[in-house]
């Protein structure tokens, strides 16, 4: 039978054993779950801030009344990061103007029609940008004209997905389709009305 200095020594042992396999193998648990933890995460989309209104389309001095955004996303074929000089290149080529981190075109009046912003969080664009996906936000309720002002975006879009082997994707990043083109020229049409109505009311 064992006495009680053996099993205090014979605990002591155990527990010294277990403490040690615990510092040995703490390091390799960490490094696997962090490791883990990257492998799982992506990147934020821009998307969602876009359509929860964080793109204010409206000037310092003008408060939003409404807001009723088209959202057309560029995404890279082949999922790889487009060359952001080429990007940049074509984006000035299309008069976009450089403003805090994004690209907003705008017509012969001055006035903003859309804003292009990388798709992926924070949403900046410039030569260190890494992304394979484009953003191109329209507020047609900010617009003069509703209609001209999405077609002139599509129209864009077609170019520069032309250019960098992107396609053109709606908000959920599914491919654009027709009936999907057709109900964001109708709901250009009827904002289009709104506007129409609101101007002759203040008359």
């Amino acid at each position: 039978m064992l006495s009680n200095l053996q099993i205090f020594l014979v605990s002591g042992a155990a527990l010294l054993f277990l403490i040690i396999l615990y510092l040995f193998f703490k390091p390799l648990f960490t490094r696997k779950l962090n490791q883990s933890a990257f492998d799982n995460s992506s990147p934020m989309p821009f998307n969602e801030l876009i359509e929860q209104g964080t793109l204010e389309f409206n000037d310092a001095d003008q408060q939003a009344q409404q807001q009723e955004l088209i959202i057309l996303n560029l995404v890279s074929m082949d999922k790889s990061n487009f060359d952001m000089n080429q990007v940049l290149t074509l984006l000035k080529n299309l008069d976009a103007k450089y403003v805090d981190g994004f690209f907003s075109y705008r017509d012969l009046s001055g006035s903003e029609v859309y804003r292009i912003a990388s798709a992926i969080n924070p949403g900046i664009l410039n030569s260190n940008t890494q992304t394979y996906v484009l953003l191109m936000a329209l507020d047609l309720y900010q617009v003069t004209d509703p209609v001209q002002a999405f077609q002139t975006m599509l129209d864009s879009a077609s170019n520069i997905s032309e250019k960098l082997h992107a396609s053109i994707c709606d908000s959920a990043r599914a491919p654009l389709s027709k009936q999907m083109i057709e109900h964001f020229k109708s709901r250009a049409q009827e904002i289009s009305r709104i506007q129409a109505v609101r101007i002759s009311s203040a008359k």
